[in-house]
Order: C-alpha cells, then structure tokens, then sequence
C-alpha cells in the first residue's frame, strides 16, 4: 500500500526504485509526524502536492512553512525538472476537544445549569451524564461535541 495518495500519477517521471524510495521516505513522515501527502496533480512541468498533518500523540504540530519545507525537501530529490506546488494543510484541533470534567464543571457554574437540566434538554439518562461530569466516565468525542455546542449556544 502506498503512503503517499495518488502515488501513481508519478510513474511517468519516476522510475519504480525512486516510488519505492520516496514512498519510504513518506512512511516515515506519517510515522513520526503525521504528515500525510496527496499528489493533486502532476505532469513533466508541474506538480501539486498536498502535505496534511494530522492529530498525533506528541502534539507538536508544523506551522505551514514547516510543512511546505517538509515537502520541498522530501519530493525535489525526485522531481528534478518538475516545479513543486505545494498546498500545506496545518492540524487544527476540534473546539470539543477541550471539553473535560473541569470543563464542564466551569460551564454548568457559570450558566446556572443542573445535571438534570441536561438530561431534560438533551434526553440523556442523569446517571450517564453525572458520569461524565464527574469523571467516573470516559467520553466519547461525539459526548464532548454534544457538551460543546450544548454550552455554547
């Protein structure tokens, strides 16, 4: 499986060593970075390539320069005669996913609202959602989405 989208609209101006090799190189970005990259586009002249970085475990994301450097260096190794359009796609994190116990604890103090005020207003058991405000329960980033939005209208 290729871990570079698209890979094969580059088989008319690379040789099956230098897919391998670059496919190789690639791996290792979405390995150790989550950096994802799509080939948009591509003939002898030009070619388009999308870098996205992903959520991952470190949260050390690259601002858009570094991604675009990243590219740079990775692909002009291989595309010598072909200029490099690079389209760099930065992680932004769901607005839900700061939601936490804390979190919800501030919202619920700060509006006045009660457990059961959420139950009535969502139709989800009390019991459920007395576990997520106290933590006794994972959530779910579907729960943390319902918890955002509920608290920001």
């Amino acid at each position: 499986m290729n871990m570079i989208i698209n890979l094969d609209k580059l088989t008319q101006q690379l040789s099956s060593e230098q897919i391998s090799e670059l496919d190789k190189a690639a791996e290792r970005h979405q390995r150790e970075s989550s950096i994802i990259f799509t080939i948009k586009y591509a003939d002898e002249h030009v070619t388009e390539i999308e870098c996205r970085q992903e959520e991952n475990k470190s949260g050390n994301y690259a601002t858009e320069a570094t991604l675009v450097k990243r590219t740079q260096e990775l692909f002009s190794k291989f595309l010598l005669q072909s200029q490099l359009v690079i389209l760099p796609v930065t992680f932004r994190p769901s607005p839900a996913s700061a939601v936490t116990p804390a979190w919800l604890e501030q919202k619920m103090n700060e509006k006045g609202i009660r457990i059961k005020q959420i139950a009535f207003d969502t139709g989800i058991d009390r019991e459920s959602i007395s576990d997520w405000v106290t933590g006794k329960r994972n959530m779910s980033p579907i729960v943390k989405a319902m918890f955002y939005y509920y608290f920001s209208k």
